[in-house]
C-alpha cells in the first residue's frame, strides 16, 4: 500500500504528563499502527519531571540515588528505548513518532538521522546553529553543549519513543545524572542559547497550513517577556520540521479522544 504522506499530530503540551500513562498510550498506538487501524501519528508532550533509563543506561548514570530522587518528587523509570539515561520535564518538548518506517522507506539509521535533522532545523528557526550526526555522540549539539536527545524503539518496522528538545527547560535537573553518557558535556536549551546570543524574537506568529511545511519561518528571540511563548513557537516549528524531513504533505491535528480507533477507546 503506498504511503499516504499524512501525519496525525496530537499535542499534549498544555499540561504536564506523568510518564507511565504516556508509555502505555504509546504501546497502544504502536499496536494499532502495526495492525494498520490508525495512520502515522506524532505525540508531542511535556512531561512532569522524570529520569528515564534506556537499554544502555545503568545505576552508574546517577549522581543522586534514584530513591532519593523519588522522595523529592521525581519519577524514575527504566524504558525499552535505545540510549542511556536522560531527563524529561517542564519546558522540554518530547516528540513521540509512532510511524511505519517501511512505508516511509527508511531504515533505523536514516530514521534517527532525520530526527536529529528536524531538531537542527527547529533550532535554526531561532537563529541557533546546531548540528547532529556528531561522531561518537547522539542527539543535537550547539558547540559542545547538548540541546536535544534521541532515543527510539523500533519493533516490526514501527517506531516509538523519539526526541527531547530543551526549550525553556531548567537544565539544573541534569546535575543528578550523567546525561546520555556524556559526563563532561554541558546541557543547554533554546532559551539559554538565545540569551547568550542576544538574539531578537521578531515574529511569534507561526501559524499556517500544511502547505507551509516546506519553509518554516526563521524567527529569533527578543526579550524576557517573550520567553513564555517560546515553547509554543518551538512546538510548531518542531512539528513542521518533523513533517518535512519525513516527506509528509498533510498534517492533521487531532484530539486525544480520536487517537485510537472507536472500538479501542
Amino acid at each position: 500500500m503506498p504511503h499516504s504522506k499524512s501525519l496525525r499530530v496530537c499535542s499534549l503540551t498544555r499540561t504536564l504528563s506523568s510518564y507511565l500513562p504516556l508509555a502505555e498510550l504509546q504501546a497502544l498506538l504502536e499496536q494499532h499502527r502495526k495492525e494498520a487501524t490508525i495512520g502515522d501519528t506524532l505525540l508531542v508532550v511535556q512531561h512532569a519531571s522524570v529520569f528515564t533509563v534506556g537499554k544502555r543506561g545503568s545505576a552508574q548514570d546517577f549522581h543522586t540515588d534514584p530513591e532519593e530522587l523519588r522522595q523529592n518528587g521525581y519519577e524514575v523509570h527504566s524504558v525499552p528505548r535505545g540510549g542511556e539515561t536522560t531527563y524529561h520535564g517542564p519546558g522540554q518538548l518530547v516528540a513521540y513518532p509512532i510511524v511505519n518506517l517501511r512505508q516511509l522507506g527508511l531504515g533505523a539509521r536514516a530514521f534517527v538521522e532525520r530526527l536529529e535533522d528536524a531538531m537542527v532545523q527547529t533550532a535554526g528557526c531561532f537563529g541557533i546553529q546546531a548540528r547532529g550526526g556528531v561522531p561518537g555522540k547522539t542527539g543535537v549539539w550547539v558547540g559542545e553543549r547538548k540541546l536535544g536527545a534521541v532515543g527510539v524503539r523500533i519493533s516490526n518496522g514501527i517506531s516509538s519513543h523519539g526526541v527531547a528538545l530543551n526549550v525553556t527547560t531548567d537544565v539544573s535537573h541534569y546535575r543528578h545524572i550523567v546525561p546520555c553518557g556524556t559526563p563532561d558535556k554541558e546541557v543547554t536549551s533554546i532559551q539559554k542559547e538565545l540569551q547568550k546570543g542576544g538574539m531578537q524574537f521578531d515574529d511569534l506568529g507561526v501559524g499556517g497550513s500544511a502547505a507551509g511545511i516546506s519553509s518554516p519561518p526563521t524567527n529569533s528571540c527578543k526579550t524576557q517577556q517573550d520567553v513564555p511563548h517560546l515553547l509554543a513557537v518551538a512546538e510548531e516549528h518542531l512539528v513542521r520540521c518533523l513533517a518535512r524531513v519525513y516527506g509528509y504533505t498533510y498534517v492533521q491535528n487531532i484530539e486525544t479522544k480520536t487517537l485510537l480507533p472507536t472500538g479501542a477507546r
